[in-house]
């Protein structure tokens, strides 16, 4: 791999951390071409890939790209890393399923896991990314994983959130499921094979007129596949999902809902001062949107509970 960059910084059991100086140095595009994502509020610019690259990108993501967007709220610009890994992945039974370290410097957050590094810098409405791979799966995998947390930073601004959810839209509202891995929900996508699905695993939830909308993002888990639109929808409410062997609900409390949703955002927890916003505004969010506790069997019969009319 031909690169620009000159690796001086040592390496830590095989390891490469990107110290301040590695984007001072002049990197080497992939290529001159770019491509635009309007996801939710947000319009994210990607520059510096090749011909094959945008087209990949261009198809993969529709109907997420754009062609006349404006201004794009932030630009990130790719590079080729010249190093092999940032980050060894450390597997095996007592392991760990994935890394992301930090790094945050007055406006900047620098960010690095196995295969990409990157920097952003909301102000700015900027960021550069790293990519230890030209194509195929290390590259595909940096891009969006940098994607989803540059998504759940830049949101944050705007009065919204990214969500470790499934939303699925019936009857023209939004109803977002969520908790941990293996609560069930990609399970409760599968269950309503008429409606339409934003996400299995990450939903963006928006402010928008005064209300709270739910809306798809074009890069999801190992089990999601690209909504079909990048519309938004009003969201009816927020169901944390117990698998259960009996079907019913029960509204959970002010703090307890809090935490239960500040516990399932993903990468804005980490750093204080973006721990801080996403509390309040997820604090906001459940003033207006009702926040349930889910027990549900593997059938549809769950919806009959969740558009049970309260009062």
């Amino acid at each position: 791999m031909s690169s620009g960059v000159e690796i001086s910084p040592a390496r830590t059991g095989g390891e490469f951390r990107p110290d301040e100086g590695y984007f001072t140095s002049p990197g080497e595009a992939f290529g001159p071409r770019s491509v635009t994502l309007s996801i939710g509020p947000l319009v994210i610019g990607i520059s510096g890939l090749s011909a094959r690259l945008a087209e990949a990108l261009d198809s993969r993501y529709r109907p997420f790209v754009v062609r006349e967007a404006g201004v794009p709220d932030v630009r990130i610009a790719l590079r080729r890393a010249g190093v092999d890994r940032f980050l060894e992945f450390r597997g095996g039974p007592a392991g760990e399923t994935y890394r992301l370290e930090s790094r945050l410097e007055g406006p900047r957050l620098t960010l690095w896991s196995y295969e990409f590094a990157g920097y952003l810098e909301a102000f700015a409405r900027r960021a550069e990314l790293a990519l230890t791979a030209d194509e195929g799966p290390l590259f595909d995998r940096g891009l969006e994983n940098f994607l989803r947390v540059v998504t759940a930073s830049f949101v944050l601004e705007r009065g919204g959130f990214l969500l470790h959810a499934s939303g699925i839209v019936r009857r023209g509202k939004a109803y977002v499921f969520f908790g941990p891995s293996g609560s069930g929900k990609t399970t409760v996508t599968h269950l309503s094979p008429d409606d339409v699905v934003l996400s299995d695993d990450l939903t963006l939830v928006i402010r928008n007129a005064g209300r709270y909308e739910a809306a798809g993002i074009p890069f999801g888990m190992a089990h999601h596949r690209v909504p079909e639109t990048r519309a938004s929808f009003p969201v009816a409410s927020f169901n944390r999902l117990v698998q259960s062997t009996e079907v019913r609900r029960e509204p959970l409390p002010g703090a307890r809902a809090l935490a239960e949703l500040a516990g399932s955002l993903p990468f804005v927890m980490q750093e204080t001062k973006q721990s801080a916003r996403a509390v309040e505004v997820v604090a906001r969010a459940i003033e207006q949107v009702s926040v349930w506790r889910l027990h549900f069997r593997k059938d549809g019969g769950f919806w009959n509970v969740v558009e049970e009319r309260v009062g």
